[in-house]
């Protein structure tokens, strides 16, 4: 058996499959996450009803978040990207919950293989897209109330994440043609999928500043911390800054 050199080869910045497991379906939290879900929905509706001063905010959120990488174990800072559901404050202006959307990408990665069997020469493909997304629901208090233009607050809360890798595979033989001796002919093999690398519930706090902007309009700036982000060997906790806008209905 020879061992074929590729132009391609040399990229491998993974071992093959190098979280592949098994599909889990992407939203299989069970019945506490949608229990969390419904309680969030609930807890959203009734602070909007509330006699507070300021309505419901619709946010987005820019900033970077850093944690352990899944392929090298070293630390890495990504660039993360958030929407948040905010309700009305209510209690004299000191309390809101916030419903909030995010992720960032944590690269591409390629592997190619290849060997010379019998003449046929045998090639491997794989690319791995790797992200990580979460939902997370905060209960944030603001000391001040609307007494100062600067309004500083802190929170806690709940969320769950899901560690997903968007993968594709391709498989190729190239071998002569047995009946037109000298011309080499390619059979070629494609799939492509998402797995579920980890996924769990996890919870964190948050603090920041918020700046009115006009009657509606306020600047975030946002500091969150996540705790046990952990599953099936993946460590995703740590340190989140954002900064961001939000209006208020």
């Amino acid at each position: 058996m020879a061992r074929i050199q590729s132009a391609c080869e040399g990229r491998q910045a993974t071992d093959p499959d190098p979280i592949r497991n098994p599909t889990i379906p992407l939203f299989s939290g069970g019945r506490r996450l949608r229990a969390g879900l419904c309680l969030a929905g609930i807890a959203l509706a009734w602070s909007a009803c509330a006699l507070a001063q300021s309505g419901p905010g619709l946010g987005f959120k820019v900033g970077v978040q850093t944690l352990e990488s899944p392929i090298d174990l070293d630390k890495t800072t990504r660039t993360r990207y958030e929407f948040e559901l905010s309700s009305a404050r209510f209690l004299d202006d000191h309390f809101d919950l916030a419903f909030t959307v995010g992720g960032s990408s944590l690269g591409s990665f390629d592997t190619y293989y290849s060997d010379l069997v019998e003449d046929v020469l045998i090639e491997e493909f794989y690319r791995d897209n790797l992200s990580l997304i979460d939902i997370r629901l905060a209960a944030r208090f603001y000391p001040l109330g609307d007494a100062s233009r600067i309004r500083p607050h802190i929170g806690a809360g709940i969320g769950y994440f899901w560690f997903l890798d968007r993968w594709e595979y391709e498989y190729a033989e190239t071998f002569e043609n047995p009946f037109f001796p000298g011309v080499f002919d390619t059979y070629i093999e494609e799939s492509d999928g998402v797995d579920t690398a980890a996924k769990g519930f996890f919870p964190f706090i948050t603090a920041g500043l918020t700046f009115p902007i006009g009657d509606h309009g306020e600047l975030l700036f946002d500091f969150q911390y996540d705790f046990a982000k952990e599953d099936n060997g993946f460590d995703f906790g740590g340190p989140i800054y954002m900064i961001g806008a939000r209006f208020r209905f």
